[in-house]
């Protein structure tokens, strides 16, 4: 009774020290908590609740500080700790992987699109022909997929074919690019080596079982497979390829938490703008 009177007196406008003083209870006792809502049940969801459940569903592998960013996306920023709270509510949380400490890579420090790309292969499985190969190159300053292909092989053949692509289709001069690739025969081979002197590209070689030096690549591979590969059956590897293409389109448009949580698409427009400011009359 005399927690509740006294909440009334401040209430009213009484200071809190004094009320407390006078009644004999601790001041803590004053200020109102809302009480927890009894074992199993749970708070009444708003609209913005709604829409962050909505969000995790859709993407199962994502943690809180991804779906946040995608929900404040849909309409409105949402706080992290509030994410947190509703999948933990919900059962939506993923687990948390404990990392050993890992060795530093080489430093390279990247200034512009263009400038490091990492290029890496990755078996597929299809039940067509087994296990394929998918090479791929990644941009490392917009996070762009710059060029790829999936074949029933990995020879340097195969590796070849995706950087001339890639270099055809970007554009890249000779003498602005530095690629960087692991110990594979197909990027060590004298054919692969000899293509990339003919395009003027540098060639940056990881260390021996360090993928660290091939950090980018490697971590977009763990997502493609963990989001698409491991979630489908590929049955041809016609079905396989426009599976693979499909979720590059999404992750160009997709935010990035490498990227202050902006997408490849639009960090690579922000180069373009600034280019094209520099450059008017081109």
């Amino acid at each position: 009774m005399r927690v509740a009177r006294s909440r009334e007196l401040v209430a009213q406008g009484r200071p809190a020290a004094l009320v407390a003083r006078v009644a004999g209870i601790s001041r803590q006792s004053l200020y109102h908590r809302p009480k927890r809502p009894p074992r199993g049940q749970r708070r009444p969801l708003s609209s913005v609740d709604r829409r962050v459940l909505d969000v995790a569903k859709a993407n199962p592998t994502d943690g809180t500080r991804m779906v946040a960013a995608l929900a404040s996306r849909q309409g409105g920023a949402v706080n992290r700790k509030r994410v947190q709270r509703l999948m933990r509510e919900h059962r939506l949380l993923q687990p948390v992987r404990s990392e050993a400490r890992r060795r530093r890579p080489g430093y390279f420090q990247v200034t512009r699109p263009d400038e490091l790309w990492h290029l890496d292969m990755t078996s597929i499985w299809v039940a067509e022909h087994g296990w394929c190969y998918l090479n791929a190159a990644i941009d490392c300053c917009t996070r762009e997929i710059t060029g790829w292909a999936l074949d029933v092989r990995c020879r340097a053949g195969e590796a070849q074919a995706v950087i001339d692509a890639a270099v055809a289709l970007r554009g890249v001069a000779a003498g602005s690019l530095t690629l960087g690739t692991d110990n594979g025969t197909a990027y060590t081979s004298r054919a692969f080596r000899a293509r990339l002197s003919e395009h003027g590209i540098t060639h940056r070689r990881g260390r021996y079982r360090d993928p660290e030096s091939q950090a980018f690549i490697e971590s977009w591979f763990s997502k493609l497979k963990l989001r698409c590969v491991w979630r489908e059956e590929f049955e041809t590897l016609a079905q396989a390829r426009v599976a693979i293409g499909a979720f590059i389109d999404t992750y160009h448009h997709r935010p990035h938490s490498g990227l202050n949580y902006r997408s490849p698409a639009e960090v690579a427009q922000t180069w373009q703008d600034h280019q094209d400011h520099l450059n008017p009359a081109a």
